[in-house]
Parts: structure tokens; sequence; C-alpha cells
């Protein structure tokens, strides 16, 4: 059913690009689209495929970005304190997205200065987010490291782009693999083309990825009831905690 999908997209886009492009004379055309715009997340959701197709006519270099909801991150250093291991500093950083991935046709930096790259967003080395302490570049940036490793454990981040696959020559696809606990929002999709170390164009789709079913529901009175649900934690930890031990001790 997915590939069936796919084939579909990839024909609806050749459809509707195919006018406007003879009558741009095939110039700077950038067409984005998604294969799904909703991923939705149940009890048993095991991880998913977000698959991307487009049409690259600008004759440039070709990136595609995969960005959560940004959000306002804090970062704890561990170390010794009064004789016990405990938190000694925390540093916070803001607009940090929750979910990163991005595939490049080529090496990403030679597709552009370093500078243009950080305003792109392009590759883990671009991120640079802002401390909200006032830090000394090199207090801030154990910190910064440390966040982006976080990140990478967890699979939110990726450690390499992925790659580009073109057919037919102009049409091309990108294949992202969400991890099963990927955060909830909506993310952005952003297709990049670069010429001379320019950005000539760019195309952005949206995708949703929601919770749905019993798991949406446990989800929102988690939030709106916190305090019961809390409570709700500790009685079943205790009820199924003193069951396993009478079971065993009757053994």
């Amino acid at each position: 059913m997915m590939r069936l999908r796919q084939i579909f997209m990839m024909l609806v886009m050749l459809m509707a690009f195919m006018p406007s492009a003879f009558a741009q004379g095939f110039g700077d055309k950038l067409v984005l689209a998604l294969a799904d715009e909703y991923v939705d997340i149940t009890t048993n959701f095991s991880g998913r495929e977000v698959v991307v197709f487009g049409i690259n006519e600008t004759g440039g270099d070709l990136a595609v970005t995969l960005t959560g909801p940004r959000v306002y991150t804090i970062i704890r250093k561990k170390g010794q304190a009064l004789g016990i291991w405990a938190n000694v500093r925390a540093v916070g950083f803001g607009n940090v997205p929750l979910y990163y991935d991005y595939a490049v046709n080529r090496n990403v930096t030679s597709l552009s200065s370093s500078e243009n790259l950080q305003r792109d967003g392009l590759g883990i080395n671009a991120m640079k987010y802002e401390a909200r302490a006032r830090l000394a570049e090199n207090e801030a940036r154990p910190f910064h490291e440390a966040l982006i490793r976080h990140k990478q454990q967890k699979n939110f981040f990726s450690y390499a782009p992925k790659s580009i696959d073109y057919t037919g020559g102009k049409l091309f696809k990108v294949v992202f693999k969400l991890p099963p606990d990927v955060p909830t929002g909506e993310y952005v999709v952003k297709a990049m083309a670069y010429k001379g170390g320019e950005k000539i164009s760019e195309e952005k789709a949206y995708l949703q990825i929601r919770q749905v079913g019993f798991s949406a529901q446990l989800y929102r009175y988690a939030h709106e009831h916190s305090f019961l649900y809390g409570l709700g934690v500790v009685f079943f930890a205790v009820f199924f905690g003193y069951g396993a031990h009478a079971l065993l001790s009757r053994r």
C-alpha cells in the first residue's frame, strides 16, 4: 500500500509540474511533497518512515531538512556537591528543535559558507543555539555540545545526513526514519537548492505527528490531571509490586 501511494504521489507531482515547467522554460522550479502529511502514534507505534518527493529543476545542489517543534531546553551538569553527586549547574537554550534530520546530495560543507548553513539550519555543525544566561563562548560550548550529544543518543538528532535518491534525472526522493518515541507536533520539511555557494530556491511542506486512540487519551489526562495521574501511577506500582512479592513468596 505504501509503495502504491508513493508511485501515485510521483505521478501527481509530474502532472502538476509539467505545465508550469514548460511555461517557465524549466528555469528554477523546485517542487516538494510528502507521501503522508500525518503520522498517527498509537499504543503499538514502533517508528515510521517519512517519504519526501520532489522535483529539482534549478540545476543546483539539493538539501532537505526535517525539523520538529522548537522549545526551550535545559542542560544540566553533574558534579560533587557536599559529598554527593548532584546537578551543580544548568544552562538553558532557546529555540531548540525537538527533532532534526537532514539529507544532502553532496558534502554539506561544500554547499555554502558556514554562515549561510547556520542561517538555513543545515547540518549538525551549523546548529548554534544561544544560551539564555550570559556566558562566555568557552563556558557555553560544553553545554551546547552536550545538548547535541543528548539529542543524538535519543535518536532525535541525526549523526550523519541521509542520501537523496534521484530518479529520472530531476525527480528526487528522501526517506527519513522516525524513532518509536518521536515527539509530537508540527514538523517542517524544507527543500533548499544551492548554486555557487548561494541558496537559489526553497520550498516547505508540513507534517503533523500526533497521538491518537488510547495513548492520546492517556496523554491528555496526564497533562490535564497531573496530580491524579501521578497518584494512579504510584498506586499501580505499589499494587503490582506487592502482587509480585506475594506470588514469589508462595513458591
